[in-house]
């Protein structure tokens, strides 16, 4: 099983325009669904972390927090965002921290990166091994709506140092989205032969909710609870058609 390491290139773009958006819309929801279950200063893993925006401002609420993601960049990002925190370069589906903690979340449909339904059942087992007993664990997946509605367009970012084309796809016989990104960066040039182009490419795949469900209660967890986002207090186009899980293990 290979790594994913479509992120690695994207880690720039995510940083600067993406990260710390859905940290602002994601905050109060894993501050009432998560976060109000443990205690001050539990220990709380960030699964898939990212760019460790929203991993820092959970760290800067008192928690011990600590970050794993695929993306040796992200994680690059992550350290220079969240100084201090311990992070990790590992797959999802395998990974091993050699502890366990009191609570843990995966946000912004990270767990659509996984490409199929046994990998996800993998990752929900891997995390099921590095929670406590009655450790609750959420996380949230993208709807068929929303990639019908946001992955079938083409968009584009133009700054003065730097701009980005995106192409989206989502097919709904197989259930997988593909964006294809053309990326231009200055690296704070201005003169033609100073700008960088890159070509790359990003997948996700839209999980049933029945078979996300099921697939955590064979990794052992319990207590299933889906929330919609928007009903949960997420609002714009981040909470349409997007469902939190929240788990006990």
């Amino acid at each position: 099983m290979e790594p994913n390491r479509e992120y690695d290139p994207f880690a720039r773009l995510y940083n600067r325009y993406w990260g710390a958006d859905y940290r602002i819309e994601a905050a109060p929801i894993v501050e009432r669904l998560l976060l109000s279950r443990v205690a001050a200063g539990a220990a709380v893993l960030d699964v898939c972390c990212g760019t460790g925006q929203f991993t820092e401002q959970i760290r800067q609420r008192g928690y011990e927090i600590a970050g794993v993601d695929s993306s040796k960049e992200m994680i690059r990002y992550a350290r220079r965002n969240a100084p201090g925190v311990k992070f990790t370069v590992a797959d999802v589906r395998r990974f091993s921290l050699g502890r366990t903690f009191d609570a843990a979340y995966c946000v912004y449909e990270s767990l659509n990166h996984v490409p199929d339904t046994a990998g996800l059942g993998m990752a929900f087992a891997c995390i099921r091994r590095h929670l406590k007993a009655g450790a609750p664990f959420l996380f949230d997946l993208n709807r068929e709506e929303a990639y019908i509605l946001y992955w079938n367009n083409t968009d584009a970012v133009v700054e003065p140092d730097g701009a980005f084309i995106t192409r989206s796809v989502y097919d709904q016989e197989t259930k997988i989205g593909r964006c294809d990104i053309t990326a231009f960066d200055s690296s704070g040039r201005h003169d033609k032969a100073g700008w960088r182009r890159e070509d790359f490419t990003v997948r996700q795949t839209c999980h049933s909710m029945s078979a996300a469900q099921s697939a955590l209660l064979e990794a052992g967890f319990g207590n299933v609870t889906l929330h919609d986002a928007r009903d949960a207090g997420m609002s714009g186009d981040a909470g349409y058609a997007r469902t939190f899980f929240l788990a006990i293990a």
